[in-house]
């Protein structure tokens, strides 16, 4: 009875290494993503590739699966990088490229609300600082439009975190960079107010860090393989923006009426000087000379 248990042990054995080894040579890599509007290219790109790609809740799950090796390369957002390069394991990983967004202001409104610019006095706008870049832009706008704002009530909250607050009732109105104007509509507020006239960058951080959205990093041990896929996705963001935008409502829940009039994600190659650079950003901001 042993020796049988021990053959049917060993059988099994052979059985898990010949599965992986037949998984490693399928030349199928793992991809994770977060789904939506950003994900453009490589909805686009559809079946140019030969990989896994599977769709994660959120970035820091994919950062963890990158991590821990359940993933050859993710999407993660640009925000959280300086975050995620201080995980012990972030030196096995790699920058393959990035998805930058125009930078703009958009002010969105709670679902429900059915305001004007000169209708604001008196409602809780989210911001994500008293002297952030968007709310100096948009007092600009609302002064030359004779929309007097001095009413307002604003709540200092992350970006990340503004569209849930909407969601949960506790803001009425939120002043969110452009990247977030898509998934905004999806959750049915509305949009009052964009500008994408903004010129990104400062003196202390490059215009990079206002642009990008997402950082796609790789295991470095799986670089060779992960390139491909990153070809693929160049090759698709030739297509019209049209075609990107069809993309998109053909993969996600988001109408192609909401994408309509809104820009298109873009994603082009990076390496790790992204990382450096979103270091030095966030060691400004720690320093109080970025307010952003």
């Amino acid at each position: 009875m042993v020796r049988k248990t021990i053959r049917l042990h060993a059988l099994f054995s052979l059985f898990i290494l010949a599965a992986a080894a037949c998984g490693e040579n399928n030349g199928r890599i793992k991809i994770g993503h977060g789904g939506g509007y950003l994900s453009a290219a490589l909805y686009a790109a559809g079946g140019d590739f030969a990989a896994d790609v599977q769709v994660f809740r959120s970035s820091s799950d994919i950062a963890y699966a990158l991590l821990s090796g359940r993933l050859d390369a993710g999407f993660v957002e640009a925000e959280k990088l300086a975050a995620f390069a201080a995980l012990d394991g972030f030196d096995g990983l790699t920058v393959v490229g990035k998805v930058t967004y125009p930078y703009g202001a958009t002010l969105v409104l709670r679902k429900g609300l059915d305001l004007r610019l000169h209708d604001l006095g008196g409602i809780t706008l989210a911001a994500s600082a008293p002297c952030c870049f968007l709310v100096e832009e948009f007092g600009e706008d609302a002064e030359r439009l004779d929309a007097d704002i001095s009413g307002l009530k604003y709540e200092y909250i992350p970006f990340d975190a503004m569209i849930p607050a909407l969601e949960a009732g506790a803001v009425d109105a939120a002043l969110i960079k452009g990247s977030y104007s898509v998934a905004a509509l999806e959750k049915g507020h509305s949009i009052l107010y964009q500008n994408w006239d903004m010129e990104p960058g400062d003196d202390c951080c490059p215009a990079i860090i206002d642009q990008a959205a997402l950082v796609f990093l790789a295991r470095r041990n799986k670089l060779n393989a992960v390139n491909p896929f990153a070809e693929a996705l160049v090759s698709a963001q030739k297509l019209s923006p049209d075609r990107l935008r069809r993309a998109v409502a053909d993969n996600t829940v988001i109408p192609y009426e909401i994408l309509k009039g809104q820009p298109v994600p873009e994603f082009s190659r990076a390496d790790d000087g992204l990382v450096k650079t979103f270091l030095e950003a966030a060691a400004h901001h720690d320093g109080g000379d970025h307010d952003e």
